[in-house]
């Protein structure tokens, strides 16, 4: 057996390199060699491996892979996916903020509208022809009315454009209620004298006097969705009020007239 008679032992290189570790940033070329030759060896010894450089996760196949390699999963489509996904939830839910917003606005628009219709009516016979002739147009309504008990009517309410209904009927119509929103029931059906998509149906303020409170406010919807039982009703609310003030008005000038 041939004995080795280099001057330096492989311990003696690495302990200089190790010591010395820019010598092979002033040496690429030895650098270059070094990776060579340890990719060639890693080739001999392990057949079919992939170095981490080459790797690439489509590449993967149990039989020539190494089982280390074949382990690693690629995570960065789910992300990218869950990303977009995440992105995609939020611009919906900002465009929802948005249409709900928009459709906020034009209620109270609808509302400013409605309530500068009353103020300007100067009699009963106005308050009656702006509910039952303005409000459709104003509200996207099918038909619009102002219904009072028959048993507290006074002279010359029928006259000016209130509806007159039985209280009865009233009472079924609103189901035990102060607001009904939805398909009307046949007492509904009866008060509105024709069929509707879907109504509401709002009993006056009841801390206003009689006959004021004894007054319902309905109106028909042109599609089942107009008027809906989960639908917001404060607008709703605040109109009757409004026009609860008003009637009590206009019924106080008509009561001095005579």
């Amino acid at each position: 057996m041939a004995k080795d008679k280099s001057p330096f032992s492989q311990q003696d290189v690495v302990a200089y390199i190790t010591a010395h570790p820019d010598c092979l940033a002033h040496h690429p070329e030895l650098l270059a060699q070094c990776l060579a030759a340890a990719k060639s060896v890693d080739a001999d010894t392990h057949p079919g491996q992939l170095s981490p450089g080459q790797f690439k996760p489509d590449m993967i196949n149990p039989d020539i892979a190494d089982p280390d390699m074949a382990n690693i999963v690629d995570l960065s489509p789910a992300l990218a996916a869950r990303a977009r996904d995440e992105a995609r939830r939020l611009g919906l839910a900002h465009k929802s903020l948005l249409h709900v917003a928009a459709e906020n606005m034009v209620s109270w628009k609808r509302l400013h509208h409605a309530t500068l219709a009353l103020l300007a009516s100067t009699d009963l016979a106005g308050l009656c022809h702006v509910i039952s002739a303005e409000f459709p147009t104003i509200f996207d309504l099918q038909k619009s009315l102002l219904i009072i008990e028959s048993e507290t009517s006074l002279a010359g309410i029928v006259a000016a454009g209130l509806d007159v209904q039985p209280a009865a009927r009233i009472t079924a119509a609103l189901q035990g209620r102060t607001i009904y929103l939805g398909a009307p029931n046949d007492a509904g059906t009866t008060l509105l004298g024709q069929p509707a998509a879907s109504i509401a149906l709002i009993r006056l303020p009841d801390r206003l006097p009689a006959p004021v409170s004894n007054c319902v406010l309905l109106l028909a919807g042109n599609h089942p969705t107009s008027f809906q039982p989960d639908l917001g009703s404060d607008l709703l609310v605040l109109l009757a009020e409004m026009i609860g003030v008003t009637l009590a008005a206009r019924l106080e000038s008509l009561v001095e007239l005579r």
